[in-house]
């Protein structure tokens, strides 16, 4: 809190679960048995969730042919229509050296006409039986898609096969597909988010496929010939190396009739097997591309992850989800929420067929880059180092249980789910058990993953911007070694990515080509994601360093300092809040009690300085004391009945006193907790708070945010509860001058975004005499 009754009443912000035995209890009373109200927060009650609803996935029949084309039929008679997916087993990663962007090229010539039909005649065709069709390359593979209504099956379907089987590759229409190529690259090569992408998976990936750039170069995409694209087709494109899947309005007998009628003449012929050197194990690597006339900086940081098929991916994702996915997002968090240093932030879980990373990613305003770097290294950290909150693992599950049915709701959405599991190597029991295996992960399964996998000491990490306006502060956030390279200089083919330098035109492959490949990020045939060969990590944990604090520059300490002495200020000055030695208070805070009607919890508040504190609460006819003596707790309730505070309760008392704005001033002042100034934030109006963060010597980070004309604390934010608990912002107003001392008559509280509660201060005193035995524990 912010003013005399800081110290006394700002507890409620601690986390709801524990909020009846903290500090806070002037704004969130719990329930107690026995008595005829109950206060609840929020006032109204949030709905429970809906159960969830039972999805099966529709029934499905896989049979090989005798050429070896494996077919998929999902049987969906929701929609009188057919979507049929095809897919090779060989994508950008197959792209010989020289010739990045070959299968692109090749892919999104395959619907551009065939031996026996022109691009003009394959569209009429198409448009004819009102049908779609798209073609293109992902990472590991190259598709070709059609879907079309249920008595145009037999036509589709052997459309899809002309244009699989024979492409006509027509020079005309090569040329045309290069150029368009060419033109989104030069847009691409200027595009902060993609140089951030293109560098990350180099950076992660090395020389491995997956680290090259998957749409290829001007270089690489221009020394493409139509002998190439021959090529590359007679040799990847064979029924033994592709899978079929036919979802829709139709039996099982007749998909697989038309399947065998249409394709069962496709010959089928070896495919030589590729292997692929290994990527780098982590490194801590920084590379800034400098691109001067940018005003924001693209940030990227991670390292290689795990392939699809690892048997720790489930515990994997939700960990990563806990870190900046959906569901629950604490990069979103802190960097959004709290601090106001972007519109958004996120950490992606890529996995592919032969490996994967973890890419946490945002932009910023330049200022605020290394501010920015260090908060997301911090929360890598806290990954690895903390458990996580079962209500984070709970929220990331619900979200991946109660959207999966979303994603089989069409015939293609399913035919896309049908083909992950077959590409991947997967059970295919996985289609019908996705809910129960996220279930199963628990706060130790992921813990066990994250100090497994997780190297925060390690990460790769990209910073595309205007180098001279944040890498001065690059220093002072523990990344003082980096590699800067100019835009106009960028080679994605060079160890040092600098042109004129070493560079390959493909990549490290053990034999010919060295690659597997990157289905999509979600699905097969999406267009950006990665992966890699590198063996499974050692099964043993490793032990979990800490994260290296920030270094600061005596130029930002000075620039704290002055910011704290202002703070200190406006407050009513060092000398005074240091005379401060006990504080009553009595507040009163709005509220519903159990039949939904209005009341008001009435607080009484003795606090008497270091350590020690009485609360007093009323709630029509029921009272309740909270006692804390700076060594234990308890509890009196409404019955009169004493209770024992437990240890996490304890805790709860210290960490409160710990957060108590004038003891966080004061200990910063005498320099026993450190202060660091954070670039300005903003709220949602659009009004500039300067930022200061106070932390250490067991006080986790809170950040006060100070009215830049008045000096005076508008909020402070924290998580609360420990790793994984809820985001608190306690915002204060209506100060008032009381003995000089500025205090917020007002506070009131936000959780993860919600408004919590409210209370207002009705008196207060500061030094007025408490009697002891308000301390004293009473007898049974």
């Amino acid at each position: 809190m912010s003013g005399g009754t800081d110290r006394a009443m700002k507890r409620f912000s601690v986390a709801p679960r524990r909020c009846g035995l903290l500090l806070s209890v002037s704004l969130c009373l719990c329930g107690a048995s026995g008595v005829s109200a109950q206060t609840r927060w929020p006032s109204e009650t949030p709905p429970r969730p809906l159960p969830a609803r039972e999805v099966k996935f529709p029934p499905y029949q896989v049979q090989t042919l005798p050429n070896g084309l494996q077919v998929v039929v999902v049987l969906h008679h929701e929609q009188p229509a057919v979507s049929t997916r095809l897919l090779i087993r060989a994508g950008g990663s197959s792209d010989p050296n020289g010739k990045l962007g070959l299968a692109r090229l090749a892919a999104s010539l395959l619907d551009q006409g065939t031996t026996t039909k022109s691009a003009t005649e394959l569209a009429d065709a198409i448009d004819f039986i009102g049908g779609a069709m798209s073609t293109g390359a992902g990472t590991d593979l190259c598709y070709l898609n059609m879907i079309v209504m249920k008595d145009s099956f037999e036509t589709g379907l052997s459309m899809l096969s002309d244009m699989t089987r024979h492409p006509a590759f027509a020079q005309q229409e090569i040329d045309r597909q290069r150029q368009q190529i060419l033109s989104g690259l030069r847009v691409s090569l200027e595009d902060p988010e993609y140089i951030a992408n293109a560098v990350f998976d180099r950076l992660v990936y090395g020389f491995h496929p997956y680290g090259m750039p998957q749409t290829g170069t001007p270089q690489t995409i221009n020394a493409i010939t139509r002998d190439d694209l021959v090529a590359f087709h007679k040799k990847y494109f064979a029924p033994n190396n592709a899978i079929l899947a036919i979802v829709g309005d139709v039996t099982a007998d007749e998909a697989l009739a038309e399947a065998k009628k249409v394709f069962g003449d496709w010959e089928r012929h070896d495919v030589p097997a590729v292997t692929f050197i290994d990527p780098p194990e982590p490194t801590r690597r920084v590379i800034v591309v400098n691109k001067p006339d940018a005003v924001q900086t693209e940030l990227r940081v991670g390292h290689i992850g795990v392939p699809r098929k690892s048997p720790d991916y489930m515990a994997l994702n939700l960990a990563v989800r806990i870190l900046g996915g959906e569901g629950s997002n604490r990069l979103h968090q802190v960097l959004r929420t709290e601090r106001g240093l972007t519109y958004g932030a996120q950490a992606s879980f890529d996995t592919l067929k032969w490996s994967g990373d973890i890419e946490a990613e945002t932009n910023t305003r330049s200022e605020a880059t290394g501010e920015v770097l260090r908060l997301i290294v911090d929360e890598f950290w806290r990954l690895q180092r903390d458990r996580v909150g079962e209500r984070e693992l709970a929220d990331a599950k619900a979200y991946l249980t109660g959207s999966f049915p979303l994603t089989i709701e069409t015939p293609d959405q399913i035919a896309m789910q049908v083909l992950n599991v077959i590409f991947y190597d997967l059970p295919l029991e996985h289609l019908q058990t996705f809910r129960e295996r996220v279930n199963a992960v628990t706060v130790d399964d992921v813990q066990r993953v994250a100090r497994l996998y997780l190297k925060p000491d390690h990460l790769s990490v990209v910073l595309v911007g205007n180098a001279a306006a944040f890498t001065t502060q690059l220093q002072g956030v523990g990344f003082g070694k980096y590699e800067t390279v100019e835009l106009a200089n960028l080679d994605l083919t060079a160890a040092d990515f600098k042109q004129g330098k070493t560079a390959v035109g493909g990549a490290g492959q053990a034999g010919e080509a060295g690659r597997a490949g990157k289905a999509g990020a979600g699905g097969v045939g999406a267009e950006r994601a990665r992966p890699h060969t590198v063996a499974y990590r050692s099964a043993q944990q490793q032990s979990v360093a800490q994260p290296p604090a920030p270094a600061i520059t005596p130029a930002e300490n000075e620039k704290a300092k002055t910011l704290l002495d202002r703070v200190l200020a406006a407050k009513g000055g060092l000398e005074k809040l240091r005379g401060i030695k006990t504080i009553t208070a009595a507040t009163k805070a709005p509220v519903t009690d159990r039949n939904g009607a209005p009341a008001q919890v009435l607080t009484t508040t003795y606090l008497q300085y270091p350590n020690r504190v009485r609360v007093e609460e009323r709630l029509g006819d029921a009272t309740r004391q909270t006692v804390y003596d700076g060594e234990r707790a308890w509890l009196r309730d409404p019955q009169g009945a004493v209770h024992e505070a437990d240890v996490n309760r304890l805790r709860d008392f210290e960490t409160s006193f710990r957060r108590d704005t004038i003891s966080m001033l004061l200990a910063a002042a005498n320099g026993t907790i450190r202060a660091r100034l954070l670039p300005d934030v903003k709220d949602d109006a659009g009004k500039l708070y300067h930022a200061l963060e106070l932390s250490g010597n067991g006080l986790e980070p809170v950040v006060l945010s100070i009215d830049p004309q008045s000096g005076l604390i508008a909020k402070q934010t924290f998580v609360a509860g420990g790793p994984g608990g809820q985001l608190i912002e306690e915002r204060f107003s209506d100060y008032r001058g009381v003995d000089g001392i500025q205090v917020p008559f007002t506070t009131t509280a936000f959780g993860s975004g919600r408004q919590l509660g409210e209370r207002q201060v009705t008196s207060i005193t500061f030094n007025a005499p408490i009697d002891p035995a308000l301390f004293k524990r009473p007898s049974p």
